[in-house]
């Protein structure tokens, strides 16, 4: 039997997510809101036994074994911390944190509770994803000597309130352009330097970055992101021997064909459906670490949270956004 979570936080993402894990059969046994009014009609809606006002009582509930956090940015933090020190093992929503010091945090905090955490960077579970992977571990391309990826969505104020209000952890940057950067760095490792323009909106967020990693071995990666334009929304690997190229959406289940360098198709992979969105996936994959005695996944560790979180500081230091408890 597999384990029993927690749900905090009953927005959107909550309500895909819990749907995700009712396709799996996975076991909802509480949801905390600070409107218990919220947590109640999220019970009702998903089969979930236990509603809590709270967050302090979802953690402190002794059936709970595991978290799944999918609040607001700028709380994801203390609430990791909130459920850490309650000894619950945590499923943090992407983008990790606001910072690199935010995640150094929870990973110092996970450690001495001894207690599983792991970024929900649910793309990396997709079989489409893991078919990607293969065709690079075959050397299929040859050595992959440059990653294009875009993740830009029309998300204007009136569709996505939280997005412009800096505040709470908006701009273009930390919910969208999260996906494009954990891609590039899963296929070329961490970037050697890092190199960013970006537009800022009134409030002092960014609503359009592009990014450029270089490596010393010649590498490099090509990275948009935007919440004012629908982009394409694909991604890009070219080899010396060939390229992928991953279809809309890219970091969801989708396809992909691989080119040798006469653009000759080498191989077509058409996405089989998987149940949901996929999402239950790292959930699943996070049961089997626990049940492993893991700490950390070998797939999307702590240590690479903590990593991309840096990665994404220095672009926002080259572009000018400042959280506004950072100093000026």
């Amino acid at each position: 039997m597999g384990l029993r979570w927690g749900f905090m936080g009953t927005g959107r993402i909550a309500n895909v997510v819990a749907k995700d894990f009712k396709i799996a059969g996975m076991n909802i046994q509480a949801v905390g809101s600070r409107n218990l009014d919220s947590a109640k009609t999220f019970a009702k809606e998903h089969g979930v036994s236990d509603a809590h006002g709270s967050y302090e009582e979802l953690v402190a509930n002794p059936n709970v074994d595991i978290v799944y956090i999918s609040t607001l940015n700028y709380v994801h933090c203390e609430n990791a911390l909130l459920a850490i020190n309650a000894g619950k093992h945590v499923l943090l929503e992407k983008p990790f944190t606001m910072d690199a010091k935010q995640a150094r945090k929870i990973q110092k905090a996970a450690r001495a509770k001894n207690v599983f955490v792991m970024e929900a960077m649910w793309s990396r579970f997709l079989p489409s994803m893991d078919a990607v992977f293969e065709v690079l571990k075959k050397g299929t391309i040859g050595k992959p000597n440059l990653v294009i990826a875009d993740h830009s969505q029309y998300l204007p104020p009136e569709v996505s309130t939280r997005m412009w209000d800096l505040h709470t952890g908006g701009g273009a940057l930390l919910d969208l352009g999260i996906y494009p950067i954990s891609f590039a760095a899963r296929v070329l490792g961490l970037p050697d330097e890092v190199l960013a323009v970006g537009r800022l909106a009134f409030e002092g967020m960014d609503e359009a970055t592009s990014m450029v990693f270089n490596y010393e071995s010649g590498a490099q990666a090509a990275l948009t992101t935007c919440m004012t334009v629908a982009g394409p929304v694909t991604a890009t690997i070219l080899g010396d021997k060939g390229s992928i190229e991953i279809d809309n959406t890219f970091y969801a289940q989708t396809s992909f064909t691989v080119y040798d360098n006469e653009r000759k198709v080498v191989q077509r992979y058409d996405t089989p459906p998987v149940p949901g969105t996929g999402r239950q996936l790292q959930a699943l994959h996070a049961e089997k670490c626990i049940a492993d005695g893991l700490i950390e996944s070998p797939i999307m560790s702590v240590e690479e949270s903590v990593d991309l979180m840096q990665i994404m500081d220095d672009i926002r230091l080259e572009i000018g956004v400042v959280w506004d408890y950072e100093d000026q």
